[in-house]
């Protein structure tokens, strides 16, 4: 299984990425233009991605309540019995700290919203994403915290065997650039990759 992406707040090195995929909504939409005092304010709420074999990554974003017009970002994963998302949750992936997603400017990037797809012209909000040292969580009531190749691993049985996560302790803390922008009800979460801002995350709103 993928480890929990703490969304844009790790790099390709620490945290593994999960699949994005294209979004059909056309009408491009900057959280500036939302006419909340944030220029954030509009990607508040609770997001999803699309099914990846037993996993959906959960995405809520909340502003700050300091009237900062920082975003808290809480990303969280899914773990289904079935493969195809049906079913019953096994397992529930975490982070045991806060993201918090500075503003950042704007700016229009080139962005492949999927593997093989053309770029597609994007306005982004760009945000400096930090969150303090923390640990990755697995909850369920059938997980199991074992030893696999001498490693410490919370693992969960699922219809084709079990899905896995490496328990790495805790994470020093990070602050990244990012950046996130809206088409319609798609929200794309970029990420900077050896100097270039890629794909991150393709989630639509629950």
């Amino acid at each position: 299984m993928k480890k929990l992406l703490a969304v844009l707040a790790g790099s390709a090195a620490t945290l593994l990425a999960g699949c994005g995929g294209g979004g059909s909504g056309t009408a491009q939409q900057l959280a500036g233009e939302s006419g909340s005092t944030s220029p954030l304010a509009a990607y508040v709420g609770t997001w999803q991605s699309a099914c990846d074999h037993h996993d959906r990554q959960l995405l809520v974003i909340a502003l700050k309540s300091d009237g900062s017009g920082s975003l808290e970002l809480t990303p969280t994963g899914e773990t289904y019995f079935k493969a195809d998302c049906s079913g019953p949750v096994v397992a529930t992936d975490g982070m045991s700290a806060t993201i918090t997603g500075k503003p950042d400017g704007t700016a229009d990037m080139l962005i492949k919203l999927a593997e093989n797809a053309t770029a597609t012209s994007l306005r982004v909000d760009k945000i400096t994403s930090s969150v303090p040292a923390y640990t990755f969580l697995r909850s369920g009531t059938t997980v199991k915290y074992v030893q696999m190749d001498g490693k410490n691993n919370w693992c969960v049985d699922v219809d084709n065997g079990a899905s896995c996560m490496q328990d790495d302790g805790m994470q020093p803390a990070l602050s990244v650039p990012g950046g996130l922008s809206l088409r319609a009800n798609d929200l794309y979460t970029v990420m900077l990759d050896k100097g270039v801002y890629v794909l991150d995350m393709h989630y639509v709103k629950k």
